[in-house]
């Protein structure tokens, strides 16, 4: 389906939106072209002139499908992010514009009522960190497969026929078409004449096919890590900004179920959400630790997770450092 921005945009009602609804029960809350595409749309929404969001008005069913959505892409025990970016992108994009959409408050009620976008986020952020040393791992091997290529095609001769024998050169060849005329050119001395001809240009077209063949592979496989990195990048942006509104959304220095969830996550999940808020949200580390910091609130995991990543400054795990310094 292609979509216009533009056309999204000047379109962008509460019509549409109950549309786009309507939709995606019809095709059902299960990955799809169709229902990518419908995700897109929503993706495009605008807040109305009148400061009151076409989102709103649809909030809770938005959030319902959004979040059905998700059950069907990460309900497992290990999130995989291959060819899934995308929509996973468009998903926390709208679940974000849901948050957001005035009064906040009920879109923050919402989350905390459904815990499952945090949980999914959690695992996301971590196949993020997966998807990311996975690329770069490939993006150096590409490298190095690259210069190999390069260097050992710059030692090859230009040709694989046998040094010792000379080439049936043009001259050659006149000489042999003359006394083709002449009568004088054996059986055994045309044919290998014509042979070593022969050799040569199969030769000369081997290395020329297999160079060309080397050079497409390795553009292909450039397109492809590019595309793949930067479908990740995305990705990672609309996680951030969705933990960006939620958190900064809830009330200030006061408990929440949110946090409660946060705290009772697995640690690796925990470390590396607090790692992509520090690079990319340090407002929002502010205001965990204002609220670790209660008392009574029993986010010990919290505190301690708060106190590692302050301290380690690493965007890997300490049990993956050495893994890491040997690819």
């Amino acid at each position: 389906m292609d979509i216009e921005e533009e056309i999204c945009s000047a379109f962008s009602t509460p019509e549409l939106v109950l549309a786009v609804v309507e939709g995606m029960k019809q095709v059902g809350v299960v990955w799809s072209e169709a229902a990518e595409s419908l995700l897109h749309i929503l993706t495009l929404v605008r807040t109305t002139a009148e400061d009151s969001s076409c989102l709103a008005l649809h909030r809770e069913s938005v959030f319902s499908l959004v979040t059905d959505f998700l059950h069907s892409l990460c309900d497992c025990a290990m999130v995989t992010l291959e060819s899934k970016e995308t929509v996973l992108a468009s998903c926390y994009c709208i679940l974000s514009a849901v948050v957001m959409a005035p009064p906040s408050d009920d879109g923050i009620e919402l989350i905390e009522q459904n815990s499952s976008a945090i949980t999914f986020a959690l695992k996301i952020v971590e196949a993020i960190r997966q998807q990311r040393r996975r690329l770069s791992r490939l993006s150096r091997r590409s490298d190095e497969h690259k210069k190999l290529t390069e260097t050992l095609t710059a030692r090859q001769p230009h040709s694989t026929i046998n040094v010792s024998e000379k080439p049936a050169n043009s001259e050659e060849r006149v000489n042999a078409a003359d006394k083709r005329v002449d009568g004088d050119l054996s059986a055994s001395e045309e044919s290998d004449v014509d042979g070593r001809a022969r050799t040569e240009r199969l030769a000369k077209a081997s290395d020329n096919g297999q160079a060309d063949d080397n050079g497409q592979a390795d553009d292909s496989c450039q397109r492809s890590l590019s595309d793949s990195t930067e479908s990740t990048e995305i990705l990672r942006e609309q996680i951030l900004d969705f933990f960006r509104n939620v958190l900064l959304a809830l009330p200030k220095e006061q408990m929440s179920p949110v946090y409660a969830l946060l705290n009772s996550s697995k640690s690796s999940y925990l470390h590396q959400l607090l790692r992509l808020l520090q690079d990319g949200a340090p407002e929002c580390i502010s205001a965990i630790a204002a609220v670790a910091a209660l008392r009574g609130t029993g986010l010990h995991a919290l505190r301690d997770a708060l106190k590692h990543v302050q301290t380690t400054k690493v965007s890997l795990p300490e049990d993956n450092k050495e893994e890491e310094k040997q690819l």
